[in-house]
């Protein structure tokens, strides 16, 4: 390197003597320019590479755990007017991480609902209702790894009332329910639940005959099963 240095420096001072002493100076000018880009692009190359091995994805899920299971209760409750019956209920449900779970429910009165006093109280015969609810709920369970945990949750759906009257003619009505309920879980096994749990539906909409809404709101206690992975 440094016998490169003297010749530069020689040819420098004779530039103007000689045309190959310049073209030399040229040339190792040239492979000097050449040099120090490549260490340049070197350096920078490194530093790209450096960089990016401490980037992370955009989207990097630390815990995520999915079950599912299925459910089914049964109860005794006011099913109308605050009068006493059963009802029956089904549900599909997921669970996040063992503690957040969406729920698809369904449920029906299995006690046969006499509203003739109410729809036609000048008919004789009676005249039985037909109420169903489907929902979508949210709920939480505390202390999941416990023996027992508790489980609040908010049910919002559909619920439907329909009869027959006249004979052979249906009238029927689509009203909104919440139903808030609270449940207590004994953990029975990693794969089976049972428990009992206390709530209140709330039915609102427009009257059917002189038949509320309200008329089918009311307290239910219940018991249930559950079965599938928790």
């Amino acid at each position: 390197m440094k016998l490169l240095i003297i010749h530069t420096r020689v040819l420098l001072g004779f530039r103007g003597h000689s045309k190959a002493a310049f073209c030399y100076n040229r040339a190792v000018k040239s492979l000097w320019v050449l040099l120090f880009s490549a260490i340049t692009l070197s350096a920078s190359a490194q530093l790209m590479l450096e960089d990016t091995t401490t980037n992370e994805p955009f989207f990097k899920a630390k815990k995520f755990n999915s079950r599912a299971y299925v459910g089914v209760d049964a109860g005794v409750g006011q099913v109308y007017k605050g009068k006493a019956g059963m009802n029956i209920g089904f549900s599909l449900n997921w669970v996040i991480n063992h503690k957040f779970v969406v729920s698809a429910r369904y449920q029906t009165p299995t006690t046969q609902i006499n509203v003739q006093p109410t729809v036609v109280p000048y008919y004789s015969n009676p005249v039985y209702l037909k109420h169903h609810f489907a929902g979508l709920a949210f709920s939480y369970i505390f202390f999941e790894k416990k023996m027992f945990s508790l489980q609040p949750e908010l049910c919002a759906g559909w619920a439907s009332a329909k009869f027959e009257w006249p004979k052979d003619l249906y009238q029927r009505r689509d009203w909104g329910a919440v139903i808030p309920a609270v449940y207590g879980i004994y953990n029975a096994t990693p794969y089976f639940r049972l428990g009992a749990g206390l709530s209140y539906k709330a039915v609102f909409g427009p009257q059917l005959f002189g038949l509320k809404a309200m008329d089918l709101s009311g307290v239910s206690g219940l018991i249930f099963f559950r079965v599938g992975t928790f």
